[in-house]
């Protein structure tokens, strides 16, 4: 009878939490595809990554708010981003844009004193002047736990779902770098859990940007 009250308590919790599904959201301006042709250089600068700990665990710690090592995590999926491009383009397209080396990317942007938390505060057509490219690809993720990975362990044994302690919101977005307009946005939201592998959500987020990446053309048949 216990097992079972406290299984129903944990299924409330799970239900109040969140729910885990995945959505997306694909937003294009109305001049891409007039655009895309007409850019040539694109830069990927490094993604911005904020963690927020809404979990039991933290409130009852006193802690509003998780930050560990966002930075370097950002400069990874920012070379991750730029080698998907490279070596996961899908074989029956070409991109219509020559893609900025990441390397000279940061190179130019430290040179500008442009700090990785000034990125998004900073002005689109500024960063792209200061690149020199056409267009400048962006991600922000952030990160949101709401349940303790304790808590989260409970629910996969007495509940049977497995495991689930937040959401990831992922922006991937392209601005033209003459007028700073946005010229295309792709949101998604990501359910992570307990014992999920990292390099497994960067490998989702990837694919996915890869597949909607606004900026190719069919290979024509020879």
């Amino acid at each position: 009878m216990k097992r079972f009250f406290f299984a129903t308590i944990l299924t409330f919790l799970f239900v109040t939490v969140s729910s885990p599904h995945v959505q997306g959201q694909l937003y294009q301006s109305n001049r891409l595809a007039e655009a895309k042709f007409l850019h040539k250089t694109m830069a990927i600068i490094p993604v911005y990554v904020t963690e927020k700990d809404n979990s039991s665990d933290a409130k009852k710690e006193g802690r509003k708010g998780v930050v560990q090592e966002d930075e370097l995590e950002g400069y990874n999926l920012q070379r991750s981003f730029y080698n998907y491009f490279i070596t996961r383009k899908p074989k029956k397209v070409n991109w219509t844009v020559e893609i900025q080396g990441y390397e000279e990317t940061n190179q130019k942007l430290k040179q500008a004193n442009i700090l990785y938390a000034d990125l998004m505060q900073t002005p689109k057509d500024k960063i792209g002047e200061i690149l020199g490219v056409d267009a400048i690809f962006l991600c922000e993720i952030k990160k949101l736990r709401t349940i303790s990975d304790r808590a989260a362990v409970a629910l996969d044994i007495f509940v049977g779902y497995g495991g689930y302690t937040g959401n990831i919101d992922i922006e991937t977005s392209i601005y033209e770098s003459s007028t700073a307009e946005l010229m295309w946005k792709y949101e998604r939201k990501l359910p992570t859990s307990y014992w999920g592998r990292s390099d497994y959500l960067v490998a989702n987020i990837m694919k996915a940007t890869i597949n909607k990446f606004p900026y190719k053309e069919k290979v024509s048949k020879k």
